[in-house]
C-alpha cells in the first residue's frame, strides 16, 4: 500500500493571512507529490501531515537554514505563523467532525532527558501544535522510545499507520523527535449501492488490463473538464470536505496531466467545478506509500538542515543540531460508504558530527488518475495521490 497526502484549495474563502497560509500549503502540496512521483506505481501522501511536522522543525529554526525550510513550504518569515498553522489544525478539525465524519489531527515533542530546551520554542509547541515535551531516554534505550512514538503514531491512526519510525532510526545521537498524524474518515453524501459494484477491466500505465470491482451510481456531482482532462468532486455528508479526481481523457494521458499540475492550475480547475448529473464509475481500491524525504526535501531546496551547517539554535540555545531523518507514511482506501485516510511524519533531530454539454456526463475511471482529499471551506488540501493500479 502507499501513501497518501491532501492539499487544500479555493484560499479565496481565508481571510488574508490564512489565504497566504493555504496558498503556500498547496504549492508544497504540488512540489512534494511531484518530487515523489517516481515509477508507475500507486501513490498516496499527506503534504498537509508533512508541512506540519516541518512547520514544528521551522520553530527551532535560524538564519539559512530557516530560511530553506520556509522557501519549501511556501510561506513568509511571520512571527504569527505557528499560531496560523494551529488555528488552521483547528479549523479542520471542527469542519471534518460532522455528519459522522472524522477528521482527528495529533503532534507529538519527545526529547532526551537533561536536555535544556528553549523556553520559547516549548511554548510553541505545547500552545500552538499541541505537543507538550515528553522526556524520553534515546541514549541508554533509543529502541524502546522508538517503539513508544510509534504506539503513539498508531493509536492516533486508529491502528491504520504501524511502524512509522524503522528499527534503527533512533540512537544515541538522537536529541528529539518530532512527530505529527492525521486520521480521515468520510463518509459519501451520495453513497454507493453494493449490489451495482461490478467488475470491470481498468487500463493499467502498461496498456495491459486488469479486472477491478467498479463501484456505480448516477447522481448530481461537481464536475467540469479540460482539453485534456474530465474533473469530478464527491462530497462527504455534512461536511466541507470532498473528494476529487483528475482523470485524463486518455488512457495514457496521466504523465501530461501530471506535468501540467501547478498550484495555480489546480485551484483554477476546481474553481470551475459546477453541479452536472454525472454517470460515474470508480474502482473501489486501497492505496498505501512510505517515504523517506530527507533527499527529496534536501533536493526542493533545503539541503541544510540535513548537513553539520544547520542552525538550530532556536531548539536549545546553541548549534550542533540537524535532521537525520524525515518519514512519512500514508494510505488511503475507497468504498461504497466512503474514504478512510491516515498519515504520519516524523522529524528525527540528532547532534551533529470549457464547459460540457447540458446532459449527463459518462465518467468512467477506467484507467490511472489523480485524487484529492480536501477541505473545501479552507481550501486546505489534507490528501494528494494517484492510482495506477486498484488490485
Amino acid at each position: 500500500m502507499k501513501k497518501l497526502v491532501l492539499p487544500i484549495l479555493l484560499a479565496g474563502m481565508l481571510p488574508a493571512a490564512d489565504s497566504e497560509l493555504v496558498s503556500g500549503l498547496n504549492s508544497f502540496t504540488v512540489k512534494s507529490y511531484k518530487q515523489l512521483n517516481q515509477g508507475d506505481g500507486n501513490r498516496i501522501l499527506s503534504p498537509l501531515n508533512v508541512a506540519t511536522v516541518l512547520s514544528m522543525v521551522l520553530a527551532g529554526a535560524r538564519g539559512q537554514t530557516a530560511d530553506e525550510i520556509r522557501s519549501v513550504l511556501g510561506v513568509q518569515n511571520d512571527p504569527g505563523y505557528d499560531a496560523s498553522v494551529g488555528a488552521l489544525l483547528a479549523g479542520l478539525a471542527k469542519n471534518g467532525n460532522a455528519g459522522g465524519n472524522e477528521l482527528l489531527t495529533a503532534d507529538g515533542l519527545w526529547v532526551q532527558k537533561g536536555f535544556d530546551l528553549e523556553p520559547a520554542f516549548e511554548k510553541t509547541m505545547e500552545t500552538n501544535y499541541r505537543a507538550p515535551l515528553s522526556p524520553v531516554d534515546f541514549i541508554t534505550d533509543a529502541e524502546a522510545v522508538r517503539s513508544r512514538i510509534n504506539r503513539w503514531t498508531e493509536e492516533r491512526t486508529k491502528g491504520r499507520i504501524k511502524n512509522l519510525l524503522r528499527a534503527g532510526s533512533l540512537n544515541g545521537q538522537t536529541r528529539l523527535v518530532l512527530a505529527s498524524a492525521i486520521y480521515f474518515w468520510g463518509r459519501w453524501q451520495a453513497p454507493f449501492v453494493t449490489s451495482k459494484t461490478k467488475p470491470a477491466p481498468f487500463t493499467l500505465p502498461t496498456a495491459a488490463t486488469t479486472q477491478a470491482a467498479f463501484m456505480n451510481q448516477t447522481s448530481h456531482f461537481g464536475y467540469t473538464e479540460t482539453p485534456s482532462a474530465q474533473l469530478l468532486e464527491m462530497g462527504y455528508a455534512g461536511t466541507g470536505s470532498a473528494f476529487d479526481i483528475l482523470l485524463p481523457k486518455t488512457a495514457a494521458g496521466l504523465p501530461e496531466l501530471e506535468r501540467s499540475l501547478t498550484k495555480d492550475a489546480l485551484t483554477g480547475w476546481l474553481g470551475n467545478l459546477a453541479a452536472r448529473d454525472v454517470q460515474l464509475s470508480l474502482p473501489k481500491f486501497r492505496a498505501e506509500s512510505e517515504f523517506s524525504l530527507g533527499k527529496p526535501l534536501a533536493a526542493m531546496g533545503m539541503p541544510t538542515p540535513f548537513s553539520n551547517q544547520a542552525d538550530f539554535s532556536g531548539i536549545s540555545g546553541k548549534r550542533g543540531l540537524m535532521i537525520s531523518e524525515v518519514v512519512h507514511k500514508a494510505l488511503v482506501e475507497v468504498s461504497e460508504r466512503g474514504t478512510e485516510a491516515a498519515a504520519a511524519s516524523g522529524a528525527v533531530i540528532a547532534a551533529t558530527t470549457a464547459r460540457a454539454p447540458e446532459q449527463t456526463v459518462v465518467f468512467r475511471a477506467d484507467h490511472p488518475f489523480i485524487f484529492l482529499i480536501r477541505d473545501t471551506r479552507t481550501g486546505a488540501i489534507l490528501f494528494i495521490g494517484r492510482l495506477t493500479d486498484p488490485r
